[in-house]
């Protein structure tokens, strides 16, 4: 299942695919059971799909409430680490001469293992491999403003130590929302339900008709692709804006 959310239009296709199934057997058990012919099981009927079709949508908005916000605190997370990091630069460059120069070329290493690892999509490799690197060049940073330290305990270095606390507590906060996704319990929900509401949809038809097998699995699939879309800021359609981090890089990369 989680490798099917972390590709969320391939789970839109498949969940069109097996939704249009619902609704053709659906069909085919209200012919056999000549449900159109009962006046009496043809209301129960449609009173049941109309019902599983409002649950489905508090379902499907429910869901999206939940998608969207977290989507939007990824990318808020995303340039308050770029801002940190910017502001941690411009104050590494007033450090003594024996440690600016390596700060600020470490900042800048920084910035490019971040762009990686934002980067890095579904491939575990390419993702631990950029969060260690991030992690070592952040003990190089406190390890070098450690030593400093030892010399120099001017309100200056306060102020570069608060920013490099900054950036290594956004570090932790970047995974943590990386992990922070819609329980799978939740998609399991949504997707018997929808199933369900299909089936019934079908147990309502009088007759085959092949738009039938489109319109509902297709705008189901499409709203569930979307949003497991959002809550995959590594992969599909809707990704993590990386234009803040590029502007830094650009920055801090152009000679003063």
């Amino acid at each position: 299942m989680e490798r099917l959310l972390n590709n969320p239009w391939l789970l839109g296709f498949l969940l069109a695919l097996v939704l249009a199934l619902a609704i053709e057997a659906g069909q085919k058990v209200a012919s056999r059971a000549r449900i159109q012919e009962n006046a009496n099981r043809k209301d129960q009927m449609t009173a049941i799909r109309d019902g599983l079709f409002v649950l489905l949508s508090l379902l499907l908005g429910f869901t999206l409430a939940l998608a969207a916000p977290r989507y939007a605190e990824r990318r808020s997370l995303l340039i308050e680490e770029a801002n940190a990091i910017g502001t941690a630069y411009l104050r590494a460059g007033t450090l003594p001469q024996s440690y600016r120069g390596q700060a600020q070329q470490l900042l800048r290493q920084y910035v490019d293992a971040r762009l990686d690892f934002d980067n890095a999509g579904l491939d575990p490799m390419r993702l631990a491999e950029a969060s260690n690197r991030s992690k070592a060049i952040l003990e190089q940073l406190w390890e070098g403003v450690t030593e400093v330290s030892k010399v120099d305990r001017t309100a200056i270095l306060a102020t570069y130590i608060n920013s490099l606390n900054e950036i290594i507590d956004l570090h932790q906060k970047r995974i943590a929302a990386l992990e922070y996704r819609i329980p799978v319990p939740i998609w399991f929900l949504i997707i018997s339900v929808s199933l369900i509401a299909v089936f019934a949809r079908g147990l309502t038809l009088a007759a085959r008709f092949w738009l039938t097998l489109v319109i509902a699995p297709l705008t189901i699939a499409i709203v569930v692709a979307l949003i497991a879309d959002l809550d995959t800021p590594s992969s599909g359609l809707i990704l993590l804006d990386q234009r803040a981090m590029l502007r830094l890089k650009a920055d801090i990369n152009t000679p003063h």
